[in-house]
């Protein structure tokens, strides 16, 4: 029987790169408040969290590639090594 449906891991992938893409452009957009008010203050408190959600995308995104391509084997035989399109053989 095949399965059908997302795997909880893509959903996982999708939804972390959905919170940076929104995260991302609400800190953007209070930069460009800052600057069209004037704001005179630093604005490093904001631009640190594009920095440290960039890291946990990176992060989560590592893990389910990893997951993916593990589990793209069959005997030890990678998925694109057996059509030769592998260029670690």
């Amino acid at each position: 029987m095949k399965r059908s449906g997302w795997t909880v891991s893509k959903v996982l992938a999708l939804g972390i790169l959905a919170m940076d893409a929104g995260c991302t452009g609400a800190v953007l957009y209070f930069c460009l408040l800052a600057i069209r008010m004037q704001f005179t203050g630093p604005l490093p408190y904001l631009t640190t969290l594009i920095g440290a959600l960039q890291a946990a995308t990176a992060a989560v995104l590592a893990a389910y590639y990893g997951k993916s391509r593990a589990e793209n084997t069959k005997g030890g035989i990678t998925y694109d090594a057996a059509l030769g399109r592998d260029e670690s053989c």
